[in-house]
């Protein structure tokens, strides 16, 4: 079995800088399944071609629900424990995420523009290998512009939409502070699938640091929602527990002197490959123009050897 996800920031101390990729990555690590994970920055090499992707015999899932449900054929879940009442609950808290926390998440950071633009376009741009980067960023800016702007009837009115899905994400960040309470974890004595898919949501909204903190702000607001997400972080992600301390200790630097130029200079040479290997290819064909005939020339080759041989 082996997990493909979106790589993660040191800075931040996330395994992942993407949702789904985190949920699926929080599920195995909650059910002590033996995936292999493989962190990446290229959808383009996964097996499907995005991220995130789990493969195993049965095939290649993209979807939540297809990994928990084969995992639990392989006896590995997180839900085993969870009454017949407490499964019921767990449905209406998925159904409370996705219509008011995941639009609200999604519009910070992919159609805001100051977080998009100074934020997460700016995380996938340098994390994504050339020439993917100039297309993916793009691509998932369109299609969550054309998300959000499908709830609303009035899609032009950006300052109307931003309140409202905001407030909606702020009261279901309460009713989730309200439920967890004083316990470690939603229901039981330990993380269900419900608890990988909530300290998703959390965990970014919480640690990456956006244009518009009003949600940052809420989750700081509610302490045992962010005890709860350094709780996880710490005992199922160690490792990026303690990247995310050491780079918070250590001051900011730049490990690449001349980094703007070197940018600039591989961009040039890069571009210069793929314009020579198009013009080798016949891709692209460079007019020069006809080449001029004696006739074209506004001189007579005989009367200029006149006029040199009479000036002698």
């Amino acid at each position: 079995m082996e997990l493909h996800v979106w790589c993660g920031e040191a800075k931040y101390g996330l395994p992942s800088m993407d949702l789904k990729s985190l949920q699926m990555l929080a599920y195995v690590k909650f059910s002590g399944a033996p995936v292999n994970i493989v962190k990446s920055s290229n959808p383009f090499k996964s097996p499907t071609g995005q991220l995130p992707v789990f493969k195993c015999s049965e095939g290649a899932f993209s979807e939540f629900s297809q990994v928990t449900t084969f995992l639990r054929k392989q006896n590995f879940s997180c839900d085993y424990e969870l009454s017949p009442k407490q499964c019921s609950e767990v449905v209406a808290y998925e159904h409370l995420l996705v219509e008011r926390l995941y639009p609200a998440l999604m519009y910070l950071w992919w159609v805001e523009p100051k977080s998009y633009y100074d934020v997460i376009h700016k995380w996938y741009y340098s994390s994504i290998p050339f020439p993917y980067k100039f297309w993916y960023p793009r691509r998932y800016h369109k299609g969550y512009c054309e998300l959000i702007g499908s709830i609303f009837d009035d899609p032009d009115d950006s300052q109307l939409i931003e309140t409202e899905l905001l407030k909606h994400a702020q009261e279901c960040l309460t009713m989730l502070s309200n439920r967890l309470g004083d316990r470690e974890y939603f229901f039981g004595r330990s993380p269900s699938a419900i608890d990988a898919l909530i300290f998703s949501y959390l965990a970014l909204l919480l640690k990456v640091d956006l244009k518009v903190p009003v949600l940052q702000n809420h989750v700081k607001a509610c302490p045992n929602l962010s005890r709860y997400v350094s709780k996880a972080i710490q005992r199922f992600f160690p490792s990026e527990s303690q990247r995310g301390t050491d780079n918070r200790d250590s001051p900011a630097k730049d490990d690449v002197p001349h980094k703007g130029r070197n940018l600039l200079l591989s961009g040039l040479v890069a571009f210069s490959a793929m314009f020579g290997y198009a013009i080798a290819a016949g891709l692209v064909q460079v007019d020069m123009g006809d080449s001029p005939v004696e006739e074209e020339y506004d001189y007579d080759y005989e009367d200029y050897n006149e006029a040199g041989s009479s000036e002698n």
